[in-house]
Parts: structure tokens; sequence; C-alpha cells
């Protein structure tokens, strides 16, 4: 019995060393296994933030050499020129024109006369001739009455061909009345041909001395003639004003 217990204490004492030099294999291995895995992770945050490191098995590549903009400053290009309105802060250009009255005008001759032009500086547009007072029975042939005042025209482009559709607009004071009126070309073509216009004052015909002002505008408002101050008569036979435009450039 004495026997038999310390055989069984040496078989005891076998398998614990067998089980310690396992042990000490496995934590060995865990060990290894844990800085490995340390160092791999190192290797990772390396690569992270410098991805062209020599270790990185997948660098990516290169990128290509920037061009080198020049620091100084361009030659700016300059458009060809063109016109261009511009506002001026002082007052406008004023065409001041003195009305010639031609009672005895009649329609074919009134839409056959080529006026001379009159240039009116930088604007493409400029007045045809001198405006002209006639009697508004001239076009108006079949309706027109002495109680009536008004101002009309036409637009031509260079060639003399009509322009329909252009802006033209009456201000100033007439009869002790402020007068704003806008219209187009070729509003009035049943009277003063293709591109006719007309404005109509009133029922009365008045005197009035460089209080009304004919201008041309682009779709902008912005001026494309100088304004044209024109006069009015209180007779039959002058309470038409006709004021033509031509385009000069």
């Amino acid at each position: 019995m004495h026997f038999a217990d310390h055989e069984e204490l040496a078989k005891r004492q076998k398998r614990r060393e067998r089980q310690r030099r396992n042990d000490i294999i496995w934590n060995v291995l865990t060990g290894l296994v844990l800085l490995f895995t340390a160092l791999l992770v190192g290797a990772m945050l390396i690569i992270f933030s410098n991805p062209q490191v020599s270790i990185n098995p997948f660098p990516p590549p290169t990128l290509p050499v920037l061009v080198q903009l020049p620091t100084s400053t361009p030659t700016q290009v300059r458009m060809p020129a063109t016109w261009t309105p511009t506002l001026k802060p002082t007052e406008p250009e004023i065409i001041v024109v003195t009305v010639t009255p031609q009672p005895s005008v009649t329609p074919e001759s009134a839409t056959a006369t080529s006026y001379p032009t009159v240039n009116n500086g930088d604007y493409p547009f400029a007045v045809e001739g001198v405006p002209v007072a006639m009697a508004n029975t001239v076009f108006h042939t079949s309706d027109a009455t002495c109680d009536w005042q008004g101002v009309a025209g036409r637009v031509v482009d260079l060639q003399g061909k009509p322009l329909v559709g252009m802006l033209i607009k009456l201000t100033g004071t007439y009869n002790g009345r402020t007068i704003e009126m806008t219209t187009l070309s070729g509003g009035a073509s049943a009277w003063y041909g293709e591109s006719g216009y007309e404005f109509v004052l009133g029922t009365k015909a008045v005197d009035s001395r460089s209080t009304l002002a004919v201008q041309m505008l682009d779709q902008s408002l912005m001026p494309i003639s100088a304004r044209v101050l024109i006069d009015t008569y209180s007779t039959c036979d002058k309470n038409l004003t006709v004021v033509n435009f031509k385009q000069v450039r």
C-alpha cells in the first residue's frame, strides 16, 4: 500500500511537469502572437499616416508633377471695341432743334423726303433732319380733325430700311401736366409706314417750346439716342410734330 502511493505520486508529478511544459509553450506562442499583432498594428498605423513608406507592400501610384502657374499678373485681353451705352451722372445730352412748320406737305412728299442725318455723338441713332410741324390730316386722312395733337415719326436702319420694335419715349411737360409715354416703332404703321410710331398728346392743340423731348431706348431702357427737344403749335395746320430717327452706326 505504501509502495502504490509512491508510484501514484510519481505519475502525478510527471503529469504536472508535462502540463507545465505545455503551459510554457502556449504562453510563449501567445506572447509571440501578441507581439506580432502589436507589430502589425504599428505597421498599419505607419502605412496609414504615410502611404509612401517603404514597408507598404501596395504603395499608391506616384502623382504627376504639378504644373507651376506663373505668379506674375497676366496681361489683360482687350475685347474689340463695341458701343455700350452708359448713364452719366451729369445732365443727359440734349439736342435742341427748331420745329419747321410745313403746312403744305402732302402724304406722298412727307414719306418720300430724305432728310440729312444729324449725328449725335456716341449714340447709334440720331434724329433724321429736323422735326417738322404739319397738319395731322396729312397722315390721318379719314379720321383726323383739328381737335387733336400728337408726335409721330419712323425709325430706319443704316440702309434706310424700316426698324420695327424699337422703343421710343416721350417725356416732359405739356399743357400743365407731366408727360411720360413709351411706344414701339411699327405700332402706327397704318399712318407712318412700316416702322411708324405715334404719341397722342390730347384733343386740343396748344403751344409749347422745348418742354417735350423724344428719345430712343434699348431693351434695358438705356438711351440709344440723344433727347430731342421739340415744339408744339396751337394751329390746326401744325398740330402734328414729326420726328424721324435713323441708325448712324
